[in-house]
């Protein structure tokens, strides 16, 4: 191989990391929406939560948590990946009175990648 055919083979492939890299970098998980919204108030207290992200979710390392206003956890059930979408995420919650909430979740995506967030919401 000649000198300028791998200057030209090195510069190729140094453009395609650097072209590619912004997409690798973003290739995590992202809440997509939930119900109830971040920011809402709700008449009634949900029955559940429901968290779409923008991947598939690994079942085992993926969580939902509710905390009041007080810091006290209001779920204590597991949450679950939707058997029929993957990317949804299912929390059952018990009868919420009124107050602010804190829904607290961490995912794993099946490409190993974790994120987390939270965001606040209200019922009347």
């Amino acid at each position: 191989m000649n000198t300028n055919t791998r200057k030209l083979l090195v510069c190729a492939a140094a453009t395609a990391a650097f072209v590619l890299s912004p997409a690798l970098a973003f290739a995590h998980g992202r809440l997509e929406s939930a119900t109830p919204s971040a920011g809402s108030t709700v008449d009634t207290s949900p029955e559940s939560l429901r968290l779409t992200f923008n991947e598939d979710l690994e079942s085992s390392f993926s969580t939902i948590k509710v905390v009041d206003a007080s810091g006290a956890f209001a779920t204590k059930e597991k949450a679950k990946v939707d058997s029929s979408n993957a990317r949804v995420l299912t929390v059952t919650v018990p009868k919420l009175v009124s107050g602010s909430y804190t829904v607290q979740w961490a995912v794993m995506t099946h490409d190993a990648h974790k994120t987390k967030g939270t965001y606040t919401f209200a019922v009347n």
